[in-house]
């Protein structure tokens, strides 16, 4: 998608007990009529519905038939706008380089932050990560947090003399972005869960283009239903009443390693302490920005 793409965003509220299968992209389209080819993607979060278009549908009729949702605002803007990293240059952690991909490949105001020799070597070993219309490409606190314990885990000899893991969880993957890392550095098989239809086109294409879908399988759907996935290593970047969630349903029982965020500083330490009286564990290390807190947890 081109920067100043022009999308419109309809925010709506959607009343309890509603169908949501109604709100799935098939059969979606099938009920918007004219307006169906400028749908590009749905995205719930809580009892919010976003439907992102190209240019500027009138949705006075569906809106109309469907009176179980609720109009709360309508935004205007573009791409480049709703994507407010951007303008971002490559993330380098380590041995990670995530290079943002924004844009398509031939469109002529997509910003070149390297030199071409640098750029092109850059391309070989980097992890190109597109977000489409979903947020997620490295540059998060929470994100970054995370990939650096990731690099600290992968590292062997770096926690404990163990073998790496080679099994890894990813709930609440986004756009992929700590999925394809895991496998980068080392890990064998990868499980990456988003309920989000944006996140989740957004990191299938985006294992395809750095070459690692024999290792990296991405799905669609709620955290909680693969709480009992089998993984070494568990990663949870997502918010706190999902993670409250995953400790009834004992999903941080039985890994080696749990790398935990999403959290805002005051939840941190209710998340400790009600995953203490289930687990014994060790705090190995804790990043803290100004609203977050991520952790790396290893279980004893």
């Amino acid at each position: 998608m081109r920067f100043d793409t022009k999308l419109t965003i309809f925010e709506l509220r959607i009343s309890p007990s509603s169908d949501l299968s109604l709100l799935e992209p098939k059969a979606l389209a099938a009920r918007l009529g004219p307006w169906a080819e400028l749908l590009k993607g749905v995205h719930f979060e809580e009892d919010f519905a976003f439907l992102f278009f190209t240019g500027q549908p009138d949705l006075t009729s569906f809106l109309n038939s469907t009176p179980w949702l609720d109009l709360r605002e309508v935004h205007h803007l573009r791409y480049d706008q709703w994507q407010d990293g951007a303008l971002s240059p490559p993330i380098r952690l380590g041995p990670l380089e995530i290079l943002p991909q924004f844009g398509d490949i031939d469109d002529p105001i997509k910003p070149n932050h390297t030199q071409p020799e640098q750029d092109q070597a850059l391309r070989k070993s980097a992890l190109k990560i597109d977000p489409g219309l979903a947020f997620g490409f490295g540059g998060h606190p929470t994100t970054l947090a995370c990939l650096e314990f990731l690099i600290r885990i992968f590292k062997p000899g770096a926690i404990i003399s163990e073998p790496i893991p080679t099994t890894v969880l990813d709930l609440g993957c986004g756009t992929g972005v700590l999925a394809l890392a895991a496998a980068k550095l080392g890990a064998l098989k990868v499980i990456g869960v988003d309920h989000s239809h944006l996140a989740v086109d957004s990191a299938k294409k985006n294992t395809r283009t750095n070459g690692l879908s024999d290792r990296v399988t991405i799905e669609r759907g709620l955290a909680q239903d693969y709480a009992g996935e089998k993984a070494e290593l568990l990663a949870a970047n997502i918010p706190m009443f999902v993670l409250e969630d995953l400790i009834k349903l004992e999903a941080f029982l039985g890994r080696r390693y749990l790398v935990i965020s999403g959290l805002l500083v005051e939840e941190g330490e209710i998340f400790l302490a009600n995953l203490k009286r289930q687990l014994n564990f060790k705090l190995t290390d804790a990043k803290r920005s100004d609203r977050w807190v991520s952790y790396l947890i290893q279980p004893s």
